[in-house]
């Protein structure tokens, strides 16, 4: 199996890179950056095939959805290569810097960083994920990837994997017996999309392949989008760039929290490939381009928010954070263009600078009260911390998510304040400080100022403290360049005093080492004095413990054996009746069972459900005397009822909440009530399979 998980790694890296390489290289763009940029361009150009599919009666699979953006791709570049009329295109680069003296020392150096990124990246993803997964299958059982594995299942097995019509009844025959009819509707799915790519290419299993496309979005794009950053931030200071390969996937709260908490999949997605798109929009307003290259860069940069858009559209407010002071400073040079400026220079940049702060605060407010951002954006996740303890938090690099994480915070520290007092990059350390403050105040404040800050992100403390997890990359690799430099030469200098011969590239390596490994070190144990935990270590243990298969959980491996001989029994074509609140939710997903209840939530007559789906909830048990409750059971076509955790909640033992969704927040258990109160002696019912507390009956009535 883990040989399968590794093609299917390979397999999700071809999708993402590969037309887009093709897509840029088209507008000669040099191969290193259109590279590291590719994800953006392939995920836009899927969206539009599959969006297209469905009106073409296509059945979506790997062949159909890649091969054309592949074969476009090839016939663009192939035509400004070979077209006598294109010859005289320049190279838009992007705005990503040269990085030489020399072309061709350039190339090798880019070359060198580049791969320098990606072993890095590949090497933490390994030790951090993928060697704490439990199988290459083993998934989290968390709300959230109940729906990320369906979405998978429905695009592969409905052909369509557009994400205008997205749901988990996608097939002819889910939709006949669907709880809600006509509940499809737009959902970012490129994150799913990729995944249902690989598992048609592969044969992968959905969970697999959803580990194999989040080991490629954390272990390669992430990287590489945080390099294209660094370049363009640090342009010419190449040990910088350099340091920023051991930093880019340091930060325990992003990207790690997206995989243990949710999880939050295409938002991982979404913020892999953020940087990238904030490169393009800089590049627009670079000094000596042209005008037609900046259109060029323009429209690139147009077509980076539509993919941030199809990944997961908070990353559109996230950019907008990281983007906001470049565009103050940029309004605040335009001065110089002004007639009055050579009176009164200091005055015209202020006043532009003001001026572009409140066309921000302006679009801003204007999204703030846009009608379809007002769910997101009053979406209430409590405060989590007092003030103190919030600065605290967010100093220590916890965000309240994980343990403090000491030298990593001290060399962001060291980058912010080198930052502030240079001029090149005050700007980015604004970035990272406003992205601060916004999480300060979600994890400090309840109430209207909250929701204005941060309710693009449903007021979610992890995600606005992972924007500002990623905006702390630059400055941790700029403080680690300074730590090193300044220990290696302390070290060079005893060396010279006992008489020895320095060797400064000898100190640093193994300066950067020593730093690196303090940084990714587990939790440990100070023997005959307490345990160290780590913020690695912490990270560590959740995979490990999220994706056992051992341990009792909603799902656990007693159930899936039972849930097999069920799919032995139960024709295919037939729903099972299930109460998803018992672990039965992650089952289409997972196994692909054609469960009934797919979703946790959304059951009322204003979310549309239909009348029949109500009568099952609630009056199931009373099958053999109620009328309504039979017309409603053959209306679906349903023959067999699965009960995976009978009984009540404190029946459950010790370890109930983690064998059943119980009572929490808008989580209401009398949704399953007429569910819930079948036993082996309801009338109308045969126990078919039987085993502890689960039990599949036929409805004998």
């Amino acid at each position: 199996m883990w040989s399968t998980f590794f093609i299917a790694m390979a397999l999700a890296a071809v999708f993402l890179y590969m037309p887009g390489f093709l897509a840029l290289k088209a507008l000669r763009v040099r191969s290193a950056v259109a590279l590291c940029c590719a994800p953006v361009f392939s995920i836009v150009g899927y969206a539009v095939v599959t969006a297209v599919l469905p009106s073409l009666g296509v059945f979506a699979t790997w062949q159909t959805v890649f091969l054309p953006c592949l074969a476009a791709g090839i016939v663009a570049a192939a035509i400004v290569r070979f077209v006598p009329w294109f010859s005289s295109w320049n190279p838009t680069r992007l705005g990503v810097a040269d990085m030489g003296r020399s072309f061709r020392k350039a190339m090798n150096e880019e070359w060198f960083s580049i791969a320098l990124y990606v072993l890095a990246g590949l090497a933490v993803v390994g030790l951090v994920f993928v060697k704490n997964l439990d199988g290459p299958d083993s998934f989290l059982q968390a709300w959230d990837n109940s729906h990320h594995l369906s979405s998978i299942r429905a695009f592969v097995e409905s052909g369509n994997f557009s994400m205008l019509t997205t749901t988990s009844y996608a097939t002819a025959l889910d939709r006949s017996f669907t709880p809600w009819q006509g509940e499809s509707m737009f959902y970012p799915s490129a994150w799913h999309c990729l995944g249902a790519l690989v598992v048609s290419a592969s044969g992968a299993t959905v969970s697999m392949a959803a580990n194999a496309v989040n080991a490629v979005v954390v272990g390669i794009v992430l990287p590489l989008s945080t390099f294209v950053l660094m370049e363009r931030l640090f342009e010419g200071r190449r040990g910088i760039v350099r340091c920023g390969a051991f930093v880019s996937l340091a930060f325990a709260t992003f990207p790690w929290g997206f995989l243990t908490f949710g999880p939050l999949y295409p938002n991982l997605l979404s913020y892999a490939i953020l940087p990238v798109v904030a490169v393009l929009f800089m590049g627009i307003f670079d000094d000596g381009v042209g005008a037609r290259v900046r259109i060029v860069r323009a429209a690139l940069f147009v077509v980076g928010i539509v993919s941030l858009a199809c990944a997961q559209p908070n990353a559109v407010f996230s950019a907008a954070v990281l983007l906001a002071p470049f565009c103050v400073v940029r309004a605040a040079r335009f001065a110089r263009f002004l007639p009055w400026h050579a009176a009164h220079p200091r005055a015209c940049r202020i006043g532009l600078a003001a001026v572009a702060v409140a066309g921000i605060a302006a679009i801003w407010w204007a999204l703030f009260n846009a009608p379809f951002l007002q769910d997101v954006i009053w979406f209430d996740w409590p405060a989590k911390e007092g003030e103190a303890q919030a600065i605290a938090n967010i100093a220590l690099l916890s965000f309240s998510y994980a343990p403090a994480q000491l030298l990593l915070s001290a060399l962001v520290l060291i980058g912010t304040a080198c930052s502030l007092v240079d001029g090149r990059y005050r700007w980015f350390a604004c970035s990272f400080l406003l992205a601060c403050a916004i999480c300060y105040v979600d994890l400090a404040h309840d109430g209207f100022i909250k929701h204005l800050l941060a309710g693009f992100w449903y007021t979610d403390q992890l995600r606005t403290g992972s924007t500002a997890a990623l905006l702390a990359a630059p400055m941790a690799a700029l403080g680690l360049r300074h730590a090193v430099h300044f220990v290696a030469r302390g070290l060079d200098r005893a060396v010279e005093s006992v008489g020895g011969k320095p060797t400064p590239y000898v100190s640093a390596v193994l300066v950067l080492a020593l730093s690196v490994t303090a940084v990714f070190f587990p939790s440990y144990v100070i023997p005959g004095h307490h345990k160290v935990e780590t913020a690695f270590g912490d990270i560590r243990n959740r995979v490990e413990d999220q994706n056992s298969v051992s341990k009792m959980n909603y799902l656990d491996a007693s159930e899936k054996e039972f849930v097999r001989q069920v799919e032995q029994i139960v024709p295919d074509d037939q729903p099972i009746i299930n109460s998803p609140d018992d672990g039965s939710i992650f089952l289409y997903g997972y196994e692909g069972v054609r469960t009934y209840y797919r979703y946790l939530t959304g059951y009322s007559p204003e979310s549309n459900e239909s009348e029949d789906s109500a009568a099952i909830r609630q009056g199931l048990y009373r099958i053999a005397e109620d009328e309504r409750v039979r017309q409603a059971v053959e209306s679906i076509g349903a023959e067999y009822v699965l009960v995976l955790d009978q009984g009540k909640d404190q029946d459950l033992g010790s370890d109930m909440e983690r064998r059943r969704f119980v009572l929490k927040d808008d989580i209401d258990n009398e949704l399953w009530s007429g569910i819930r109160a079948i036993d082996d002696a309801t009338p109308g019912f045969e126990t078919v399979l039987s085993e502890g507390d689960m039990r599949l009956y036929r409805i004998v009535v």
